[in-house]
C-alpha cells in the first residue's frame, strides 16, 4: 500500500509555509526514472492538509483502486493554506498564486511527479470543489481533469449558512462583499475558458439533501459546462447531505473518472 508523508513549501505569496500531505503509491521507488500522475486533492472550509486522509478515506480509496488495477499508480498531494482561503487570490491572501507558482513546481521538482498536463489533475470537496473548478477554468492547459465534489459554488451569492460569508477572502471594509464573491466565483471565468481551446473534463457530484442547496448549484454548473463541452461533463446526484459520508462515497468514482480522462489526454 501507499505511504503518507508530511511536507511543506516556503511560500513568498503567502509569507509562510504551505503545508501538504503527500501520498506516494506502492512501487514508487522501484524505477528511478518513472514519473507518476498527480492528483491535487483540495480540502473544504475549516479543513487542513490531513482531512482528506483522516476523514475522507483518501489513502484506502487510492490503495484500493490502484491495487485492483482500476487506476494508474498516482501521487496525491493534499495541501492547505488555511481553513477559509477558497483556493483563490482573494481580498486577504494569494492562495491561487501560491498553489500554481510555488506548490506545483516544488512537488514536480522534489517528487517523481509528472509536470505534463496529462499527469496533473484536481479534485476537491465543498470549498475545495470551488477551488478545483476555478483552477480548471483559469488554467485549463495545466490540468487534465477535475473531480468536483459538493462544490460551494453559489451563484449568484452564498446562503447565510455558508462559511464563505465570514471568509476574509470576500471581505471588503469589514463585511462580506458580493462583488468580490462574484469576481472570484466560476461564472466570471466561463467566457474566457470557452474562448480558449483547452478543455478540462469534469465529474460533478452532490448529495441530494445538501442543506446548502449544492445539488441545484451542481446541476446548474453541469448545464453550463454541457454548452461548452457536451461530452466532457458528468453529473451525479447521490444520497446524503453536505457531509463526510457523501464526500467519501463520491471520491472513488471521481478519481476513476479523472484518471481515465487524464490517461486519454494527449
Amino acid at each position: 500500500s501507499g505511504e503518507l508523508f508530511a511536507d511543506s513549501v516556503k511560500s513568498a505569496a503567502l509569507g509562510r509555509d504551505m503545508k501538504f500531505t503527500v501520498y506516494l503509491p506502492d512501487g514508487y521507488n522501484k524505477d528511478a526514472t518513472q514519473k507518476f500522475p498527480v492528483i491535487y486533492l483540495l480540502h473544504g472550509a475549516g479543513g487542513d492538509e490531513v482531512e482528506w486522509a483522516r476523514k475522507g478515506g483518501a489513502v484506502e480509496t487510492l490503495d484500493g483502486l490502484i491495487k485492483r488495477g482500476l487506476m494508474r499508480p498516482s501521487i496525491a498531494v493534499m495541501p492547505t493554506a488555511g481553513g477559509a482561503t477558497w483556493w483563490a487570490d482573494g481580498a486577504a491572501e494569494k492562495v491561487e498564486t501560491a498553489l500554481m507558482t510555488e506548490l506545483l513546481p516544488y512537488v514536480e521538482g522534489k517528487y517523481k511527479a509528472s509536470a505534463e498536463r496529462n499527469g496533473r489533475a484536481l479534485a476537491g470537496l465543498s470549498m475545495g470543489g470551488y477551488g478545483a473548478l476555478n483552477l480548471s477554468l483559469r488554467f485549463p492547459t495545466k490540468f487534465c481533469a477535475a473531480g468536483i465534489i459538493s462544490p460551494a459554488i453559489y451563484d449568484p451569492l452564498p446562503p447565510e449558512a455558508s462559511a464563505s460569508r465570514k471568509a476574509g477572502q470576500f471581505v471588503r471594509d469589514g463585511k462580506f462583499d458580493p462583488d468580490t464573491w462574484k469576481a472570484l466565483n466560476y461564472p466570471a471565468h466561463l467566457d474566457k475558458y470557452a474562448a480558449g481551446s483547452a478543455r478540462v473534463p469534469m465529474w460533478i457530484v452532490s448529495g441530494d439533501h445538501d442543506y446548502l442547496g449544492i445539488a441545484l448549484m451542481s446541476a446548474q454548473l453541469h448545464s453550463r459546462m454541457m454548452k461548452i463541452q457536451p461530452k466532457q461533463a458528468e453529473l451525479r446526484i447521490i444520497d446524503g447531505d453536505h457531509e463526510w459520508m457523501v464526500f467519501r462515497d463520491a471520491l472513488p468514482d471521481a478519481l476513476l473518472y479523472v484518471d481515465k480522462q487524464c490517461a486519454a489526454t494527449k
